[in-house]
């Protein structure tokens, strides 16, 4: 007169079928460190690649100073590492989590950099407007990294159905 019921175990397969299926998605931390990183990484590769297309590569005129860059003068090699390092940025502000080892290493480059232009500029061929970018660059980087904190969301877990067999 009772009929039996039994649950079929995870992973189980009745009838060609998957009995019950649990999936866990965890979610990656974050932080607004990585947004910001993004930022800086956009704004050094769009100056950058406008300016390196302003001066062009010429294997004799690398160290040429053009006038035409888009906020200030601009060498070809100046123009290379800008968007090397807003390269770089962007991809420090894609790892979850911030990768706030890399923005730190790249924040206190970009500020020694720009020391280093106003310190010397007729030696690095560059202005005090490119001194202070670069300064501030570092700077931003090196307190977002400092202070920025890093949000971890718990784990999100979804049920499939629950289906039941009759024995």
């Amino acid at each position: 007169m009772f009929r039996r019921r039994r649950i079929v175990d995870h992973g189980a397969v009745a009838e060609d079928e998957v009995a019950q299926r649990r999936t866990a998605v965890e979610r990656p931390p974050w932080s607004p460190a990585q947004f910001i990183a993004l930022v800086i990484g956009i704004i050094f590769v769009v100056v950058g690649g406008i300016a390196l297309a302003n001066t062009g590569i010429h294997s004799n005129a690398m160290d040429t100073v053009r006038t035409d860059g888009p906020l200030w003068n601009h060498t070809a090699w100046l123009a290379i590492g800008e968007v090397a390092f807003g390269l770089l940025m962007i991809g420090a502000g894609v790892v979850p989590g911030g990768a706030r080892g890399l923005m730190t290493f790249l924040g206190i480059l970009a500020l020694a950099f720009g020391i280093a232009v106003l310190i010397a500029p007729n030696d690095l061929r560059a202005q005090d407007a490119t001194g202070w970018g670069f300064i501030i660059a570092g700077g931003v980087s090196l307190l977002a990294a400092a202070v920025s904190p890093v949000f971890f969301a718990g784990d999100r877990v979804g049920y499939a159905r629950r289906r039941e067999v009759v024995a």
